[in-house]
């Protein structure tokens, strides 16, 4: 996920990693706020490295609703270990304005080769398929207010590793319509349940899209959040 933030200043990499990797990356696109990169049913021929703003995996239901199944922040590849060449199970869609890069198959048949960036993919995976098993809990066993704020807590926690935050603050886009998506809610369930958690002195919104957390601790308990479907085995 975030793994491919900053890629250049990663000091597990040697010099030739990153050359190579610098060398099968497709060049920096921008799409606005609700493009779309790919479509459920697509073929899947290259992977999305996010550089920067927030896009997210969705399905469309008969009913014509959209739940959102995952978010991709700064470093995240879209590919969610489905592979390349195979059909999308999702479609992916810029929750705001968004800049990227690609890489073909080729590039990445040739990038697996490097053990180093090898195990950087196999990890980013292995936390998208963490986290996955946390939404799935967060939906199913936790109380309005602590899906709200265990999808806080990740956020920041995605935020912080990538180095994009500062002083409890960070950047989060979703409006009340989006973290419903998210989280299974109806848009008045979630804007009292975020009104009570401010309530409660835990979080506060800032300017230009962030919110500040007050209070980690409080936070977390409050989502039973924990690192460990975040962190990297050694």
């Amino acid at each position: 996920m975030y793994l491919f933030h900053n890629f250049k200043s990663r000091n597990d990499l040697c010099p030739e990693d990153k050359r190579i990797f610098s060398s099968h990356v497709g060049p920096v696109r921008e799409v606005k706020k609700g493009s779309h990169l790919a479509r459920e049913g697509d073929r899947l021929e290259c992977l999305h490295l996010i550089e920067d703003g927030w896009a997210c995996r969705y399905r469309m239901l008969r009913d014509g609703s959209e739940p959102i199944t995952s978010l991709l922040l700064p470093g995240d590849i879209s590919d969610n270990g489905q592979g390349l060449h195979n059909r999308l199970e999702f479609s992916i869609r810029a929750i705001t304005p968004l800049r990227f890069t690609t890489i073909d198959s080729t590039s990445a048949e040739r990038l697996f080769e490097r053990p180093r960036i090898l195990r950087l993919f196999r990890a980013s995976g292995h936390i998208s398929h963490s986290m996955a098993l946390n939404w799935i809990i967060n939906v199913s066993a936790r109380n309005a207010e602590g899906r709200i704020a265990n999808l806080l807590c990740e956020c920041y926690a995605r935020s912080h590793a990538a180095g994009l935050t500062y002083r409890g603050r960070y950047f989060f886009p979703l409006t009340q319509t989006e973290i419903s998506d998210v989280l299974g809610l109806s848009s008045v369930h979630v804007s009292r349940s975020i009104g009570k958690i401010k309530r409660k002195g835990l979080i506060e919104n800032c300017d230009n899209k962030q919110i500040q957390i007050k209070n980690w601790h409080g936070l977390a308990a409050l989502g039973d959040f924990k690192h460990a479907h975040l962190e990297i085995a050694p």
